[in-house]
């Protein structure tokens, strides 16, 4: 097939999408332009034959790389034998246990869903119902899905939450880590103080707190931690005024910093913690972990209360198996950690090579810089992000940036080889 008819055909892939799907296209796909026919390991391939490191990972959910034979044979094999079933199943009692192996201390019971914005939710509803109260306080920038009650946390939508008479959703300061890239900022000592102080003030005129919910370091804002002892101190906080803290890991969880979860990562015990993306491996999976007592202090301890059409089917669980047995195989965290540090050292030399990047950051395989105008020092406009992004792609190599906060979120199966090709590539695109 000639250049000029695989264009054409690219063209009309995304004009279907535009003119049969409902809403606004995705922004990332507009800007790119591609089409995209499979995925080997860390690679994505297009129609044309190009092949791209994938730093997106469908916004964390490809962890493990596309095509994993573990993972597929598991998917593949289960879906011969059973795909759904509303009775017990041991595909499912056998993924409990296993989760059960590497979750945080205490939060020993799960419910399992299909999305990661119904999982928040149920994480929301549990902590309203066994507190007795209402109000939701999340924070700046935070980002926990676009269902009816939590698309307002993170001060989104605020117009459409003032129509609508929601106020039961808070959002106060995110206190980001400013001073350190990813090689340094496990010596941040800042705690977050002032945001603190903010939130146990304005917490006061409230009548009574649910929940306290947070991202532990913030995705779609730009991959950005926060101030390190930071989570401690909420943990502190909420001990003190008898809050509930849900920590969502959809984006953090399954090893993305090099651990299991996040919270393990800044030694911080969850109430609640919401686990989504990479938990399915690409199936549609997510979960809610709280302890036995919260279950059953709340209206989810009723009969079929937090059951979900999808969420416990024997191939979700397979395919959450296969994840597990992934990241825990020997040595796997110990590579993510190797290769996330040459990742590390090569984003925070760009940072002084590049004109057009700035404000290296992150943990482990969760990693950010900021886009700016070399002529003005301010953040990147649009036409010179969508220039950059497409140098990237050009360069083989697809990030999170065709907006100026860029992300970066490779699979977690990169060698050292493939951090070393994408420092490269991205050396490549982003040079003055």
């Amino acid at each position: 097939m000639s250049t000029t008819l695989d264009t054409t055909a690219t063209a009309q892939v995304a004009a279907t999408v535009r003119r049969l799907g409902g809403g606004g296209p995705r922004r990332i796909a507009e800007s790119a332009g591609l089409v995209i026919t499979h995925g080997e390991g860390p690679y994505l391939i297009t129609d044309t034959g190009q092949r791209l490191l994938d730093f997106a990972t469908a916004m964390g959910v490809a962890a493990i790389g596309h095509g994993n034979p573990l993972w597929s044979r598991a998917v593949a094999g289960q879906a011969q034998r059973l795909a759904a079933c509303v009775l017990n199943t041991s595909e499912h009692a056998a993924y409990l246990e296993r989760l059960a192996q590497v979750l945080p201390p205490g939060v020993d019971r799960v419910a399992l869903y299909s999305g990661g914005a119904e999982a928040v939710e149920v994480a929301v509803r549990l902590a309203q119902s066994v507190s007795g109260t209402r109000h939701l306080i999340s924070f700046s920038n935070g980002f926990h899905g676009k269902t009816t009650g939590v698309r307002f946390s993170g001060g989104r939508f605020a117009d459409e939450r003032a129509a609508l008479g929601v106020d039961w959703v808070h959002t106060l300061p995110y206190p980001r880590c400013e001073a350190h890239d990813a090689l340094t900022y496990g010596s941040c000592e800042e705690d977050g103080a002032a945001a603190l102080a903010e939130l146990d003030a304005r917490a006061t005129a409230l009548d009574g707190v649910a929940a306290i919910i947070v991202e532990p370091v913030l995705g779609t804002a730009g991959n950005r931690p926060p101030q390190r002892r930071f989570l401690a101190e909420l943990r502190r906080l909420c001990d003190r005024r008898g809050w509930l803290l849900i920590v969502d890991e959809s984006i953090t969880g399954f090893g993305r910093l090099g651990c299991n979860f996040a919270v393990d990562w800044f030694d911080v015990r969850p109430d609640i913690i919401v686990l989504g993306k990479a938990i399915g491996g690409g199936y549609p999976l997510s979960a809610v972990a709280a302890p036995g007592a919260l279950w059953d202090e709340s209206l989810f301890a009723e009969r079929s209360a937090t059951s979900s059409s999808y969420g416990a089917n024997p191939l979700a669980c397979v395919a959450g198996i296969a994840v597990l047995d992934v990241i825990t195989a020997h040595g796997f965290l110990a590579q993510v950690n190797r290769v996330s540090r040459r990742l590390s050292e090569g984003i925070t030399a760009l940072q002084h090579e590049s004109p057009f990047v700035t404000g290296a950051r992150g943990i482990g395989m969760m990693l950010g810089f900021d886009l700016v105008d070399p002529g003005t020092g301010a953040l990147a406009g649009p036409e010179l992000c969508l220039r950059l992004f497409r140098r990237c792609l050009d360069e083989g190599i697809l990030i999170v940036g065709d907006v100026p906060e860029v992300r970066l979120n490779p699979p977690l199966i990169l060698t050292d080889d493939h951090a070393g090709e994408a420092v490269a590539a991205l050396r490549r695109a982003l040079a003055g």
